[in-house]
């Protein structure tokens, strides 16, 4: 992590927790507005959202066996999330 990416972040500030010849940072995150103002075009991507969700639920009631469906979608997390660490793994290495 390189310190300098979050100066003057307006999301929140880096906190030095070890000092010494390697010293580590952790993020604080500015606080939460109390009152969040959404606007219409927000409301409805939730509703769409919402109702898309429905219907997947509907539709995983109607399967069979809805792991089908899960699976490769688990595998293709874990692919990704291999990428961030940096092992690199495709799927056949799964």
């Amino acid at each position: 992590m390189k310190p300098e990416y979050f100066q003057n972040s307006p999301t929140g500030r880096l906190v030095q927790i070890i000092q010494g010849e390697n010293p580590c940072f952790a993020f604080v995150p500015n606080p939460l507005p109390l009152v969040l103002e959404l606007d219409t075009e927000i409301w409805r991507t939730f509703s769409d959202a919402d109702r898309a969700l429905g219907e997947l639920a509907r539709l995983g009631h109607t399967m069979p066996n809805p792991n089908l469906l899960i699976r490769p979608f688990i595998r293709r997390e874990a692919v990704l999330s291999s990428r961030i660490e940096g092992t690199q793994a495709d799927i056949t290495n799964l």
